[in-house]
């Protein structure tokens, strides 16, 4: 072996030792799986942070499904005892303006007389809006007429 052989390989001695040391102190230390401790970009705090993601996973989906089930529950509850009013009709409408159609639709797939309930109502909201547009036009003729 030349010189520059056993230079290089004191180099990537120096360079490898301390690298292969640390990587057994976080698989000691840490308990860490043996291919996250030898990879230089997962730190202990990393990983430990991983470890909690994955022990609040259930709990945070479990806080999920209960916050969907009382959605659900809250307007299956209306539609089966007929107490939808104009302000939920109304907020129905505001999401279809904003463009939640397919929540919408999954509200109204929820019973089978959702569908003809909101139409009912929201004829009604019809017809006063249509009432309440021509009066207003009416007042504006009336008022341009005499001005």
């Amino acid at each position: 072996m030349n010189y520059i052989t056993i230079g290089a390989l004191i180099l990537i001695t120096l360079i490898a030792l301390p690298y292969l040391f640390s990587s057994f102190k976080k698989l000691n230390r840490h308990n860490m799986p043996f291919l996250k401790a030898f990879n230089p970009m997962c730190s202990p705090a990393s990983y430990e942070a991983e470890v909690l993601k994955k022990s609040l996973s259930p709990i945070s989906s479990e806080m999920e499904t209960k916050q969907l089930a009382g959605f659900i529950n809250h307007w299956t509850a209306k539609f089966e005892h007929k107490k939808l009013t104009v302000a939920d009709v109304v907020l129905l409408n505001e999401q279809l303006a904003i463009g939640n159609t397919k929540q919408v639709n999954g509200i109204l797939a929820l019973h089978p007389d959702a569908l003809a309930m909101y139409n009912e109502i929201n004829r009604g909201l019809t017809a006063k809006e249509t009432e309440k547009t021509a009066n207003e036009t009416q007042v504006k003729a009336e008022a341009t007429i005499a001005g």
